[in-house]
């Protein structure tokens, strides 16, 4: 509607946010249906994030219709799809700098397979049922309408390891942090073993050092170290989003993408079956438990969740999640940066 996507009714909550995997340079990319991360940023032969090569052979859309998005860097002003015209390039809130969008709907019962672009119709082969539909194709266009040529995107990664409390973090792992705080215990993490900058990149990215998750008095904080991606001794870019959090010199806030969903109300047949059958699998005290967690009837869907950070040295140190911004200020700025392990010449 009016150049929007909408589920349900109400607007889609779609974008692009920062992947924390570590050794990865890359985004998550979340599209109506669906969310793949962990791709790579747009580059000089392929200037899409996530790198767009994700298809769904499919002989004609299902009764619900579907919404097709992508996420361009600089340079890309439309793109046409074949069998179904050209779609502009256009801004959206939330998205990164120089980023647009490009969205198009196919009613229900449209057919063909919608084809990333750089993607062949050839890739059909195999799909017998997606053949009787048309390949729509799709090709990137530039401000004078000429085609954006389209290489394979790879995804930057370098190696990890990954350790679950109670043991202890690898040797090996090029970055660490440690909490003052009186109750924060590390669940679980992953960090880089090697620490080597993305030379494809056209557009300001991070190197993710480590990726740790703490608890503490009944809340989550998801933790980063995000190092600059193109020259990791560097200071790093911007976070997308980030604003100067008031009386905080120092802390930036990224606020929350997201969108409640409200489920109607749990009727008593149902709260005698969740309770019947989670007493014969866990007991009456956990399932009585259960069953309360399920009456909140009101839920949070997010596509960028609530974060903190500050600049330690070369990095960002990152957090997210939390109860509330006073909690995540808290943990912030109690996190230390115990380790960042550069390659001789960045430092």
């Amino acid at each position: 509607m009016h150049g929007r996507a909408f589920v349900g009714g109400q607007p889609a909550l779609m974008g692009v946010t920062l992947s924390l995997e570590a050794g990865n340079v890359g985004v998550c990319v979340r599209v109506p249906g669906e969310q793949d991360c962990d791709g790579p940023l747009p580059t000089a032969t392929s200037p899409v994030y996530g790198g767009g090569e994700g298809f769904r052979p499919e002989e004609k859309v299902g009764p619900e219709g579907e919404i097709d998005a992508l996420f361009t860097g600089p340079g890309v002003a439309a793109m046409r799809v074949a069998h179904l015209g050209t779609f502009e390039a256009e801004s959206a809130p939330g998205l990164p700098p120089g980023a647009k969008q490009i969205v198009f709907y196919r009613p229900p019962g449209a057919r063909g397979s919608v084809l990333a672009p750089g993607l062949s119709p050839r890739i059909l082969q195999g799909f017998e049922h997606a053949r009787r539909g048309p390949a729509l194709t799709e090709t990137l266009l530039d401000a004078a309408g000429n085609p954006i040529r389209v290489g394979r995107a790879s995804t930057f990664r370098l190696p990890n390891s990954y350790w679950q409390s109670p043991q202890a973090p690898p040797a090996q792992g090029r970055c660490a942090t440690s909490s003052s705080l009186a109750g924060a215990r590390a669940a679980w993490g992953m960090v880089a073993t090697r620490i080597a900058p993305d030379p494809s990149i056209t557009t300001p990215g991070w190197l993710s050092c480590l990726n740790e998750w703490f608890s503490m008095g009944g809340a989550s904080y998801e933790t980063a170290i995000l190092l600059n991606a193109s020259s990791p001794g560097r200071a790093p870019a911007p976070l997308w989003g980030a604003i100067p959090v008031p009386g905080h010199p120092g802390i930036v806030e990224i606020p929350p993408v997201q969108r409640a969903i409200h489920l109607p109300p749990l009727g008593a047949a149902q709260a005698r079956r969740i309770l019947a059958v989670d007493t014969r699998r866990g007991g009456r005290r956990r399932a009585e438990q259960i069953l309360r967690e399920s009456e909140r009837r009101t839920f949070w869907d997010a596509l960028v969740p609530a974060t903190v950070a500050r600049r330690v040295g070369p990095a960002w140190l990152l957090v997210r999640y939390g109860n509330s911004l006073a909690g995540r200020i808290r943990f912030l700025q109690a996190l230390h940066v115990t380790r960042i392990a550069l390659p001789r010449g960045h430092g």
